[in-house]
């Protein structure tokens, strides 16, 4: 379990530390005492649990709860606090749980054993995340391209969920108008089917895609995907949905409709 604490109290931030270690002593667990360095840690690292104390100056743990949602939607928060006050705000932001200060051993390991999202021990191989910004992890770790449209490229195919594509279809969904030369775009689009191509058979990954002559899909039964996994859960409840879809691409939008349908 890889676990992170935010406190600006460093007594407190300590005490956590301490306590944490020995409820979850395999965990991996890095402590902080600045907002703006929990957020880049977020960013750089696949945290299952995140503890935030609520007072804190700049951003309060409210405020970096909603920043680490957005960048890692299935992080799991728990509140830390000594003002109970605090605590439907906190649960409006689909945490996972509320543990008052002081904060007691007990309180922990009922938080850890009852968290919304469940730890996944082992996140070997590929793995996607739509929720919230799409991103693409390797082992756990933030999956690079060496173009920003080959990485809508892939969001686009997972977002289509095994449909084929054409070569017009995904040009018009990631460029719009935005490039008048017809020949430019295609040129510049072969580069990208070839750069995604190169990353999966680097990984190893290369049965996860599908390309004939003019068409493009994934393979979903390969692919370990958030939307998926969560289209398939129990009863159909989109738990691990919170209201944004691969929200830095404009097209994805129209999906959100149909998420809040299923949730």
């Amino acid at each position: 379990m890889n676990i992170l604490i935010v406190d600006d109290e460093r007594t407190a931030l300590m005490d956590l530390y301490r306590s944490l270690a020995q409820v979850v002593p395999d965990a991996a667990i890095t402590k902080t005492d600045d907002v703006y360095e929990a957020i880049e840690l977020c960013r750089e690292n696949a945290f299952d649990v995140a503890f935030l104390d609520i007072q804190m100056p700049d951003i309060d743990g409210l405020g970096l709860a909603e920043k680490i949602k957005r960048i890692r939607p299935m992080t799991n928060i728990v509140i830390t606090t000594a003002y109970p006050e605090y605590a439907l705000d906190a649960y409006r932001l689909y945490v996972s749980d509320y543990v008052l200060k002081p904060v007691k051993k007990e309180d922990l390991r009922n938080a850890l054993h009852n968290l919304r999202h469940p730890v996944r021990e082992e996140r070997k191989g590929l793995y996607v995340q739509c929720f919230g910004d799409f991103a693409v992890f390797y082992d756990g770790e933030p999956l690079s391209f060496g173009r920003a449209k080959t990485k809508e490229f892939f969001a686009y195919l997972i977002d289509r969920k095994g449909a084929e594509c054409t070569n017009a279809q995904i040009r018009a969904a990631l460029w719009g108008d935005r490039i008048s030369n017809a020949d430019r775009q295609r040129h510049y689009f072969a580069q990208i089917t070839h750069e995604f191509r190169s990353k999966l058979n680097e990984l190893g990954s290369s049965d996860i895609y599908i390309q004939n002559r003019d068409s493009y899909a994934i393979v979903p039964d390969k692919i370990r995907c958030d939307y998926y996994e969560a289209l398939e859960s129990d009863f159909g409840q989109l738990t691990r949905f919170t209201g944004e879809y691969m929200a830095q691409y404009e097209w994805a939008m129209g999906r959100i409709g149909f998420l809040d349908k299923k949730n």
